[in-house]
């Protein structure tokens, strides 16, 4: 039997789902710049991390810390603890818990460890995130949501609360193996009535390397097979980017090549967000 989808909820922010299940290829990376850049450009935004690992709110809280230094919550364990609202209370229909507010335009759903328990969830409990979203629609332009790299009901959640998927993808068989087992669940997403109205926005190609051969080869092999859902900016292998983590590459002092990959990954950034603006 179907879910029937919620249809009173009418999303009113851009919810973009960055998601791959394959492990690697760099999500966490361009869902964090794509937050940089957010809020660079002044978009009210909400971050959601549906990832146990919890990489993304990590994140999130030390621009917390540099926005309020007082603030005396510094591991994702500590926002539950502080009553503000988590992922996986998301699930939970009668929560009254707030996103944690990060600085002047961010606030933060963060990954807590109860997630994990989520898998034990019937499938009743997939729209219900988006359900409680619902409430806050009208408060941020954007909405960022990092997913773990695996299949399950964590995944389909996200994907329910989205309105565009954006997938990072390396080069490698494994990866785009991946992008197939995710294409997959989109359908099911959909056919289950869990959000119908889900949209691929398109494939990130993500820590490419210029000089190979075999990289240009399964990049050309796969704008064969998928076509324009191939995204036009490359974000290429830089050391400079492996290692923004708490601030975004163009910001950054540190790994060769900085100022080319800082021109690649806002590209890429403002070529997402600007659909935001268009909107």
């Amino acid at each position: 039997m179907k879910n029937i989808q919620p249809s009173a909820l009418v999303l009113k922010m851009i919810s973009y789902v960055l998601a791959n299940q394959k492990g690697g290829v760099g999500k966490t990376s361009v869902s964090r710049h794509l937050i940089f850049r957010a809020l660079e450009m002044k978009l009210r935004t909400l971050v959601i991390d549906f990832d146990p690992q919890a990489n993304t709110t990590k994140t999130l809280l030390h621009l917390a810390k540099s926005a309020n230094p007082t603030l005396d919550i510094t591991e994702p364990g500590q926002v539950s603890d502080a009553g503000w609202l988590t992922t996986a209370r998301l699930f939970h229909k009668d929560s009254k818990a707030q996103p944690m507010p990060v600085n002047e335009y961010a606030s933060l759903i963060a990954a807590d460890a109860e997630l994990v328990d989520i898998a034990d969830y019937s499938l009743d409990a997939i729209p219900q995130p988006r359900l409680s979203l619902g409430k806050f629609a009208d408060q941020y332009d954007v909405c960022i949501i990092d997913t773990p790299p695996s299949q399950g009901k964590l995944l389909y959640a996200a994907l329910a609360a989205a309105n565009f998927v954006i997938s990072p993808c390396t080069l490698d068989e494994d990866a785009t193996d991946g992008l197939a087992a995710l294409f997959q669940d989109i359908e099911r997403v959909r056919d289950m009535e869990w959000n119908s109205d889900l949209k691929i926005m398109g494939i990130q190609i993500n820590k490419m390397d210029k000089s190979s051969a075999h990289d240009r080869k399964a990049l050309a092999a796969l704008r064969d097979s998928v076509g324009d859902l191939v995204m036009k900016d490359i974000i290429y292998e830089r050391a400079a980017t492996r290692l923004a983590i708490r601030k975004p590459v163009w910001q950054g002092n540190r790994g060769e090549n900085k100022g080319v990959a800082a021109v690649e990954m806002k590209a890429a950034c403002n070529a997402i967000l600007n659909h935001v603006a268009h909107q």
